[in-house]
């Protein structure tokens, strides 16, 4: 065997060392790629976490928000019954009060008319009548001294007595057909009137109410009794002279064909008239 000179061992040293240095290079290439996947795994995991608790945050504080907005809903009710003051009414607060009470008591749907006064003591006082016969008043109500609300004892005619003692709670998209009922006849009396019309005497009419869900629609009907050829009821010959409906929003509308929408809002708080035009 032939002796190696040293050119030939520096050769063979250098040979080795290359071959160490790629080896090594390649393994922290291949530790260094891992680790770059095991970072980006835990930040996608990390990132989902996040995600999660921010998106159930924001569903907290969306229920909360909900439930505050339910909440003061329901005070502001609250707060509108309690703010009536039923010793300091105002004419339109009377009136709701009797249309509420007195629909309460009803077993017919028959429209009523609400006709209201101030008695001597300066309290306001109200009569109840038909809108399509000329007969006697059904009720009577006024308000006492001590903020009551009292209508006739008719076992002790003509005795009042107390009958409610608390202003209601009125909800207008929820009213009942005798609520809507006395609704429309106090803005159907005011068009009779700024007519020159006097409802109950000059003219006498009826209606027709049909509700679905919190749309309602009313058709009034102008009544003229003709004479029975057989001498028994009178005939009672109906014309149509308007039609309303209670929107969704609770507001009472009177059918306009120059209105866009072929209605147009007559009333917007219950019992109400001065809107009417």
């Amino acid at each position: 065997m032939k002796k190696l000179t040293k050119r030939q061992f520096a050769a063979i040293g250098a040979v080795a060392v290359l071959i160490i240095g790629g080896v090594s290079f390649a393994l922290v290439k291949h530790n260094e790629t891992d680790g770059v996947k095991t970072n980006a795994s835990s930040l996608k995991s990390s990132s989902k976490k996040e995600m999660t608790s921010k998106t159930s945050e924001i569903n907290e504080s969306q229920k909360s928000s909900s439930s505050q907005t339910s909440s003061s809903s329901q005070e502001e009710t609250t707060q509108s019954q309690l703010s009536v003051d039923t010793k300091n009414l105002t004419e339109n607060q009377f009136e709701q009060w009797v249309a509420i009470t007195q629909s309460n008591q009803m077993q017919d749907t028959h429209p009523l008319r609400i006709t209201v006064s101030k008695s001597d003591n300066n309290l306001y006082q109200a009569k109840i009548d038909y809108t399509a016969t000329r007969i006697d008043s059904v009720n009577s109500y006024k308000v006492n001294s001590s903020g009551e609300l009292e209508a006739i004892d008719f076992e002790h005619y003509p005795a009042m007595k107390v009958v409610s003692q608390s202003f209601p709670e009125i909800k207008q998209n929820q009213l009942t057909t005798n609520q809507i009922n006395m609704w429309v006849v106090a803005v159907q009396d005011v068009l009779f009137e700024q007519k020159g019309l006097k409802p109950g005497i000059d003219v006498v009419y009826d209606l027709e109410t049909v509700t679905d869900g919190n749309i309602a629609n009313v058709k009034a009907f102008k009544i003229d009794y003709t004479p029975s050829v057989n001498g028994g009821a009178d005939n009672a010959n109906k014309t149509l002279i308007n039609e309303f409906r209670i929107n969704s929003d609770g507001n009472l509308e009177i059918k306009d064909v120059n209105s866009e929408t072929g209605y147009r809002i007559i009333s917007k708080v219950y019992m109400d008239t001065s809107m009417v035009q």
